[in-house]
């Protein structure tokens, strides 16, 4: 959503020094002034702080710096030492009671620079998983170092009884600022876990005061639009433990499984994903529900913020395979089949393969019928929801216009949003009006449906999503306070405005539109046989299959083990078939298969039981 800039914010955190050779404190801090999106925003906010129970070990003011790796989740952590008379030259995070040879393979080399006579600073860079900010890590230090007495000091230093110091790289709104952006990002990660854990473990370090400074990461990559910081963790979206995500393993041979979009607004997930979800389990108990987000972005914010884990559809897939799913049906919850739909189905078809069959449903509004019944479903609840008795009495006010909000799409499937402005017009809805976030088309822009309500005379606004899901889109783009949202886009028309905050798939009518589509798909599903029976012979075997309404063929496959490791496969378009040139005296064992065309491509079903005869 485009948000107006935030205001400068300046807090001054008041950090001691303490410098002994005691098990004291010390803080290393750095004022920081970032550049996020087109917008500079200054901030007397420390970069980043370094705290030590060595004190003669003491980071200089202003040169400490954390920087977030998003793809790895390691940070690299950069600072320089005060001026001392010894070299630090070099740094193990390592107990001092580990060998030499530990603490040198370990070691990080320090440049030293002598800042004045005798005097020398040290500068370390190390990287560190990001598991371990905000934990104390222990040090052991390589000093050069002549005393005062002549005596030479050139090796690890172990403090004097050997005492164990350590170092901790803290949690600021700074670095957890960057950990937050960087689980901001559509691809997981090698580090996507772990960063989502620190980004939480930083979040809840924080205090009150200093979660407020989590302002700066951008929400998207559009440099004009900012936003996120302490709404990311801060918003109260509902209870996410009332969501099932839907990951269990022990599938089946059958699979059903719901991709999503997604939302991080909790309680609309319940509602509307989780009530699909619902829907289609209750309706077709025979396969196994399971979901698949496609907005890694959305997972990562879910898992840092709740610790809910939701498979992106990779690793749905992933687990659809190791769980040996044999048909796998897949049904967008998209209101078209446009780009977010095609990539869905480019990614579910890279594990092809693995399955006998995979069918895809259609996304919600693919005929005409969808379309009205969408345009019912949706105008019949909001006039109720208005206050009107009935979709009659709503269409008959001259004062209310209902406007639905969509996302928009450069997609050529943008022109459903034109197709469902004729569709409301056609049903006499007068006084609806189909609008998108994205203005895509252009006739959907906010300024343009804003003129055709005005154009018509209507004085109050119902605004209402388009969408599957009540997120973001609709509670802060849509019913935001902020001057570019549509409520006060509208308010600022002239209008008296209401918004409605409620998804498509919590309305039964919609559920019901989807249980539709998932039924045509698992009709494409080709239905497994059985073999009635196998008839040993001499160094043969007669398979008998049974009959399979509409089946193009047979595929029978044997093999000496259960198993059917080294299996042999055999076609026929007949229900026998004689194999020969077998061992005589071997036990064998036979499965069948149907095949069939479906949609112009060879489709399979699950192999039968198995059924064994010895060989003559």
């Amino acid at each position: 959503m485009k948000k107006s800039l935030k205001k400068i914010i300046t807090v001054l955190l008041s950090l001691t020094v303490i410098c002994s050779m005691s098990a004291t404190a010390f803080a290393a801090d750095s004022a920081s002034a970032q550049t996020k999106t087109a917008t500079t925003k200054a901030t007397t906010e420390k970069a980043a702080d370094i705290v030590s129970t060595l004190g003669m070990f003491s980071p200089a003011e202003g040169t400490t710096s954390v920087k977030i790796d998003k793809m790895t989740g390691m940070a690299k952590v950069t600072f320089t030492t005060l001026a001392r008379s010894a070299k630090y030259t070099k740094l193990s995070l390592v107990k001092i009671s580990k060998t030499s040879a530990v603490k040198e393979s370990k070691a990080v080399k320090g440049t030293v620079t002598e800042v004045s006579t005798g005097k020398y600073t040290s500068t370390f860079t190390f990287d560190i998983s990001v598991s371990k900010l905000g934990k104390k890590m222990p040090i052991s230090l390589y000093q050069v170092y002549t005393k005062a007495d002549g005596t030479k000091i050139d090796g690890w230093y172990n403090y004097g009884n050997n005492n164990q110091y350590y170092l901790t790289v803290k949690f600021t709104p700074s670095v957890v600022n960057d950990l937050t952006e960087a689980i901001y990002y559509q691809k997981r990660t090698a580090g996507t876990d772990s960063l989502c854990a620190a980004a939480k473990a930083g979040w809840d370090s924080l205090t009150d005061a200093q979660k407020k400074l989590v302002v700066g990461f951008g929400y998207y990559e559009d440099a004009s639009e900012a936003k996120g910081g302490y709404d990311y963790f801060g918003a109260d979206t509902g209870d996410a433990s009332a969501d099932d995500p839907a990951n269990a393993n022990s599938i089946g041979d059958y699979e059903l499984l719901v991709a999503s979009f997604g939302t991080s607004f909790n309680d609309s997930r319940v509602l509307t994903v989780g009530g699909v979800e619902s829907a289609l389990e209750t309706s077709y108990p025979e396969y196994s529900v399971r979901r698949g987000f496609t907005s890694q972005i959305i997972i990562n914010h879910i898992q840092a913020r709740d610790g809910e884990f939701i498979d992106n559809i990779d690793q749905a897939m992933e687990r659809a395979v190791k769980n040996r799913v044999k048909v796998l049906v897949v049904q967008s919850t998209t209101l078209m089949a446009g780009a977010e739909y095609d990539e869905l189905v480019s990614e579910v078809n890279k594990y092809k393969s693995h399955f006998s069959q995979i069918v895809f449903s259609k996304p919600l509004c693919s005929t005409d019928a969808d379309k009205t019944a969408v345009a019912k479903a949706i105008y019949a609840d909001a006039a109720v929801d208005a206050g009107f008795k009935n979709t009659a009495t709503a269409a008959a006010d001259k004062d209310t216009a209902f406007v639905f909000m969509g996302h928009g799409t450069s997609h050529s499937a943008q022109v459903l949003y034109t197709q469902m402005q004729t569709v409301v017009s056609g049903l006499g809805y007068n006084n609806c009006f189909i609008g998108t976030v994205e203005g895509k088309p252009a006739s959907t822009s906010c300024e343009n449906i804003i003129a055709a309500v005005k154009k018509a005379g209507y004085k109050k606004v119902v605004l209402r999503p388009l969408m599957v899901v009540a997120g973001d889109h609709a509670n802060n783009d849509m019913a935001g306070d902020d001057s570019d949202s549509w409520k006060s886009q509208f308010k600022a028309a002239g209008f008296n405005v209401s918004t409605q905050i409620k998804g498509l798939g919590q309305l039964e009518a919609i559920q019901d539109i989807y249980v539709a589509h998932t039924k045509d798909a698992i009709a494409k599903v080709v239905a497994k046989t059985s073999i009635s029976k196998v008839k040993a012979g001499t160094r043969s075997a007669k398979v008998v299959v049974k009959k399979q309404s509409g089946a193009k063929g047979y595929q029978i496959r044997y093999a000496t083990s259960k198993s059917m490791k080294n299996a042999r496969t055999v076609s026929t378009t007949s229900t026998s078939k004689t194999i020969k040139k077998l061992n005589s005296g071997k036990k064998y064992y036979f499965q069948v298969r149907v095949y069939k065309t479906v949609d112009k491509t060879k489709a399979y079903s699950v192999w039968s039981k198995v059924k064994t005869v010895k060989v003559k």
